[in-house]
């Protein structure tokens, strides 16, 4: 069920900008970022206000849940925005590589919604110097 890669998503931060606590009852850390995409689907950059808060619970689960806007335009070359929510659920301090997690999303163009409102999308975060990649499939196709 790899399904086909889609987009690609350039997610850049700076370590000096990332937040974190520490209690007895698990530790957050909120990372913003930025970044851009350049797709046959999409093409656009991250608006501010993109943030990555990742909430580990006292057993040591961590909930990875970004949210993040594009601006762009779409595969006709009409301007619209493209909103992204990625969950990721990791093992006691564990986050494998890549990392998989799920995205859905919400567009205002009339070009993408029937298409990137359904249910059927993966992610796959990789690594790489200055930020990560998520790759995004389609797993239906």
């Amino acid at each position: 069920m790899n399904g086909k890669l889609i987009m690609e998503f350039l997610i850049t931060f700076e370590p000096g900008t990332i937040s974190s606590l520490k209690s007895s009852n698990g530790s957050v850390v909120f990372i913003p970022f930025g970044g851009s995409v350049e797709s046959e689907l999409f093409t656009g950059t991250i608006r501010p206000g993109a943030a990555d808060v990742q909430v580990c619970n006292p057993a040591g689960v961590r909930h990875m849940h970004a949210r993040y806007m594009f601006e762009g335009v779409d595969s006709k070359g009409e301007k619209c925005h493209l909103f992204v929510d990625n969950n990721g659920w990791f093992e006691r301090d564990h986050m494998p590589a890549p990392f998989e997690a799920t995205p859905t999303f919400m567009t205002d163009s009339p070009t993408l919604a029937p298409y990137l409102h359904g249910a059927h999308f993966r992610a796959e975060g990789h690594g790489r110097e200055g930020g990560i990649t998520i790759k995004i499939f389609d797993i239906d196709q």
